[in-house]
């Protein structure tokens, strides 16, 4: 007889779990990262012996996934912003992230963008609590609460790769919103050499200069600013990458396809079930300009859980786009039945 396993919540997963026993001291870090990366130390973290049905999609999934390729790679970073216009209402008991920040400055990865099911530690003390919708401002290779700021929520953990995580409430729904990654002050250091890989500069606070960059929330409509909090990277000047992505994440539910509900804890959702959300992306700057991207490529079903490759189904298609090179606009629906192979090839 197979074992089902019962699925813990993405929540949990993606932002909640630290080891007890847990030994984040620099030298410790560093040799843990000497032979792997941020995919590898996910990939353990949520390997199982289980075995599941074979109709479902398990989460979190992204249904999307956008790289934007910049003209000019390695620009001086000051101020990133992109306007996300979210048309249908989003309900609050589903687990969806929007994240149009997904890159890296520096080298250092990190995303960002606005979830109906927030959570975090509150800065001031105590344990971590759910606080419904807000924003998430995350950065991998730290794990040092000092590299942070926030009046509101932070995460330090090794849930999905070693990180630290600002997050506060945002009250956020059908509407249009601003969201915008700027520099906002400077912690003094040892200089980032002119030349480095990305391993000589991880977990370095405390060591090596760094640059505060600061997330904002604005609701267009009601004129309203919700500050997220800050993250420190390390660098007096921080370059931006060649690439910046978008994707669409829900994470709550297992996605089942079989006419019957399958044996299998946790919340589970019938397709034809899943809220279907329709939103663009555009008037995306940066350093105050608008982005000239060289190439946009959307990927469908791209990024999914790693224990995904068990179950034999092939991941039914969700979700659609299209991009608008002349008013530079991305349009996304997620949720509705497309078809019941998903393309190999990215939306061009």
């Amino acid at each position: 007889m197979k074992r089902y396993g019962l699925l813990l919540p993405a929540m949990l997963l993606f932002y909640g779990i630290t080891a007890a026993q847990e030994d984040t001291s620099k030298a410790a870090l560093r040799k843990k990262y000497e032979n792997s990366d941020i995919h590898q130390e996910l990939k353990k973290k949520m390997a199982s012996d289980y075995s599941y049905p074979d109709s479902i999609i398990l989460a979190p999934l992204h249904f999307i996934n956008t790289t934007i390729t910049l003209d000019t790679p390695a620009v001086l970073f000051e101020r990133f912003s992109v306007d996300v216009t979210i048309k249908t209402p989003v309900p609050d008991d589903y687990r969806f992230y929007i994240a149009p920040f997904n890159g890296t400055l520096n080298r250092m990865q990190y995303y960002g963008g606005i979830q109906t099911a927030s959570d975090g530690k509150p800065i001031r003390g105590g344990d971590s609590r759910g606080i419904g919708r807000g924003g998430i401002f995350s950065r991998w290779m730290e794990r040092n609460r000092e590299a942070l700021k926030t009046d509101g929520y932070y995460a330090s953990s090794d849930a999905e790769g070693d990180f630290i995580s600002v997050r506060n409430k945002v009250k956020w729904d059908k509407g249009r919103y601003r969201l915008t990654l700027y520099k906002s002050g400077y912690v003094p250091g040892k200089p980032v050499p002119d030349s480095f890989s990305s391993k000589d500069i991880i977990f370095s606070w405390g060591e090596y200069e760094h640059s505060w960059v600061t997330m904002e929330v604005e609701n267009l409509d009601r004129h309203e600013r919700f500050i997220i909090g800050s993250l420190a990277f390390p660098g007096r000047e921080l370059r931006f990458g060649n690439w910046e992505g978008i994707f669409l994440e829900q994470y709550g539910t297992v996605i089942n396809f079989a006419a019957q509900k399958p044996a299998i804890g946790g919340r589970v959702t019938y397709y034809k079930e899943l809220p279907v959300i329709r939103l663009s992306i555009g008037n995306i700057r940066l350093n105050g300009k608008p982005l000239h991207p060289l190439k946009v490529q959307t990927f469908h079903n791209r990024t999914h859980h790693p224990e995904q490759s068990k179950i034999p189904m092939p991941l039914p298609l969700l979700s659609k786009s299209s991009y608008n090179a002349k008013t530079g606009v991305i349009e996304y629906e997620v949720g509705a039945f497309q078809g019941w192979k998903t393309p190999v090839t990215p939306d061009l």
